[in-house]
C-alpha cells in the first residue's frame, strides 16, 4: 500500500464554483488548499487477462442494488456490490490505457501540429495533479463518420447505474448490442461527461463505460466533463464512494489520469458539416477550423494556448453582440492562457460555461458562483468563426445545464423528453411557470427533431440522482443521430425509458 503524504493543489479559480446547486460549492481561495492521496499514481500492474463478468450475470447482480432514490445519500452494503474485488477494474483500466497508446491517438498523422510527448501526454505513470507532475494537456477531437453511421448519445450519468444498464438492455433487445459488444459496426455511442459524484454506483458506471470503451474500440467516445476532475471527486462524493467500498487499494489516481485521454470536445459529423459535442459551452478562445480541415477523419489537437482576450481583440463586431455589460464581463475575465486543471487559471469553457434560454437574454452574463453563459447570438458568431471555409461547425450537443430542484432550464429539459433546444422563445421564463404554461409555448417535444443550426441542445441527466428526484422525472433520455448528405436533413430521434429499477 502506498504511504500517504500531504500534496498542495492551487486554488481552482477566482470564483467560487459550484455544480448545479447552491449548496455544493468548493470554496475558493488565494491559499492553497490540503488533500491527502496516495504517494504516486498507481503505475501500471502486470494484471494476466482475467474472466470478465457476462453481460446478464452483471445485470443480475446489479439488480439486487438499492436505487440512489432509497439509498437517500448512502452507500450499498459491500455484500450487494456486483465487483467483489477489482481485479476486473484494474484490468479493464490497463486495457484502456493500452488502447490509447497504441490506439488513434498514438499515430502522429492523426495530429494537427505536433503529437504529444511520450514523456508527458503519454506518460502514464504520472499526473498533472501530482507535485512534480507532468503538464495539464487537454485536447479536441474530430470524428467524420461515414453517411450510414448512427450516433447514439447520453447526458450526465452520475453514478447512476440502473439508468445505464436499462438503456444497455433495451439496445440487447433490439439487437445493437450484444451483451456489452456491439453487433453493427455504424453504431457509435457517445457519453457527453460527468460519470460519477452525486450517486452511489460511481465505480459501477465506470466499469461499465470501460467494458464499453475496450470492447467495442473506434465505437465508444466519450467527452470529458467538469466532474473528469480529481479535485472535483474529491469534493463531490466518488472519491469518498471508491474507498469506502474498497479501500485505499482503489486506484483512484490511475482513474483520474484516464480523464486526461478524454477530450474535452468532439467535433462529429459528415461530410463537411459537424456538431461540437462536449459536456460544458463555448469556449472562444479556441477555433477548430484547422482541425476539422485535417486530412484524416480521426484527428487531434493539442488546444495549447487558449486565446480568449485574442478572440475578443480581434473581432471587433463582437461590441454590439455582447452589448455594454456583456463587454464588461470579458474583458474583465476573458484572457489568453495555457490551463494547468480543468480550472486553473481560469475554467475551460468546453467543460463549465453554459447556455441562455430564450434569445432575448443577454449574449454573455455570468451564472453565479459557476461560470459564463452564452446567448444565442454570441453562440452563433463563435461557431462561425470556428468553421473554415470548407467544414462548418453547425450546432451544438452538450450536458452539463442542471438544478437539483425545479427551474426554468429543468422544467424544459423534462417537458422536452429530456433534450431542449435553447433560444425557441423570446420572452424571460417565469419562475412560477406550470405544465400548461410550458403547453403554451410550443416547444420541440417530439421523438424525431430535424436540427437547427446554430442552436445548442442539452441532454437530460439520467434520472435515478438528486436531479431526477429534486425535479421529478422518473425517464432516461439518449438521442440517436442519424446523417444525410446536407444538414438541412440530418434527424435527432429522442428515445425515453421508464422501466428504470427504483
Amino acid at each position: 500500500m502506498s504511504v500517504i503524504r500531504t500534496i498542495f493543489v492551487a486554488s481552482l479559480l477566482s470564483l467560487n464554483i459550484s455544480c448545479g446547486q447552491s449548496s455544493n460549492k468548493i470554496q475558493t481561495s488565494t491559499q492553497t488548499e490540503e488533500i491527502l492521496l496516495p504517494e504516486a499514481i498507481n503505475s501500471p500492474e502486470a494484471i494476466d487477462a482475467v474472466a470478465l463478468t457476462s453481460f446478464g450475470d452483471w445485470i443480475d447482480k446489479c439488480n439486487i442494488l438499492p436505487a440512489n432514490r432509497k439509498l437517500n445519500g448512502r452507500l450499498p452494503s459491500k455484500d450487494q456490490l456486483p465487483l467483489k474485488d477489482l481485479k476486473e477494474f484494474k484490468w479493464l483500466l490497463d486495457q484502456f490505457f493500452e488502447q490509447q497508446l497504441t490506439g488513434p491517438l498514438s499515430i502522429e498523422t492523426n495530429w494537427l501540429g505536433d503529437q504529444p510527448s511520450k514523456e508527458t501526454f503519454f506518460n502514464t505513470s504520472k499526473a498533472y495533479f501530482e507535485q512534480g507532475g507532468i503538464p495539464f494537456e487537454p485536447f479536441a477531437q474530430k470524428l467524420n463518420f461515414d453517411r450510414e453511421a448512427k450516433v447514439l448519445f447520453h447526458g450526465d450519468l452520475h453514478g447512476d447505474l440502473h439508468s445505464l444498464n436499462e438503456w444497455l438492455k433495451h439496445l440487447n433487445r433490439e439487437g445493437s448490442l450484444d451483451g456489452f459488444k456491439t453487433t453493427n459496426p455504424n453504431l457509435n455511442m457517445m457519453f457527453l461527461g460527468d460519470y460519477t459524484d452525486r450517486g452511489a454506483y460511481g465505480v459501477e458506471v465506470m466499469y461499465v463505460l470501460l467494458r464499453l470503451r475496450v470492447e467495442n474500440p473506434g465505437q465508444v467516445w466519450m467527452a470529458r466533463g467538469n466532474h473528469e476532475d480529481i479535485q472535483l471527486t474529491m469534493n463531490y462524493g466518488f472519491l469518498k464512494e471508491a474507498t469506502s467500498k474498497y479501500g485505499p487499494e482503489f486506484p483512484i489516481k490511475r482513474l483520474s489520469r484516464i480523464y486526461d485521454f478524454l477530450p474535452v470536445v468532439i467535433y462529429a459529423g459528415h461530410g463537411n458539416d459537424y456538431i461540437q459535442c462536449n459536456h460544458g459551452g463555448i469556449e472562444p478562445g479556441y477555433l477548430p477550423a484547422a482541425l476539422l480541415d485535417h486530412a484524416t477523419p480521426v484527428a487531434f489537437h493539442l488546444l495549447g494556448d487558449i486565446k480568449q482576450k485574442t478572440f475578443l481583440d480581434t473581432h471587433k463586431d463582437l461590441t454590439p453582440i455582447l452589448g455594454s455589460n456583456g463587454n464588461r464581463i470579458a474583458q474583465s475575465n476573458w484572457k489568453d492562457f495555457i490551463p494547468t486543471s480543468p480550472t486553473t487559471p481560469t475554467i475551460l469553457g468546453f467543460m463549465w460555461n453554459d447556455f441562455s434560454i430564450t434569445s432575448d437574454e443577454a449574449n454573455l452574463s455570468i451564472f453565479p458562483g459557476r461560470a459564463w453563459v452564452y446567448g444565442k447570438e454570441l453562440t452563433r458568431k463563435v461557431l462561425k468563426e470556428g468553421s473554415s471555409s470548407k467544414n462548418k461547425v453547425r450546432a451544438v450537443f452538450r450536458a452539463h445545464q442542471h438544478s437539483g430542484t425545479p427551474n426554468p432550464m429543468m422544467r424544459r429539459l423534462v417537458h422536452s423528453h429530456g433534450v431542449f433546444r435553447h433560444w425557441q422563445e423570446t420572452r424571460p421564463p417565469s419562475p412560477a411557470e406550470n405544465e400548461s404554461a410550458l403547453q403554451a409555448l410550443s416547444l420541440e417535444t417530439g421523438n424525431r427533431r430535424k436540427l437547427v443550426e446554430g442552436a445548442a441542445y442539452t441532454f437530460n441527466v439520467a434520472p435515478d440522482s438528486n436531479y431526477g428526484v429534486g425535479n421529478r422525472y422518473d425517464f432516461d433520455t439518449f438521442g440517436i443521430l442519424t446523417f444525410a448528405e446536407t444538414f438541412a436533413n440530418w434527424e435527432l430521434e429522442v428515445v425515453n425509458l421508464t422501466n428504470i429499477r427504483w
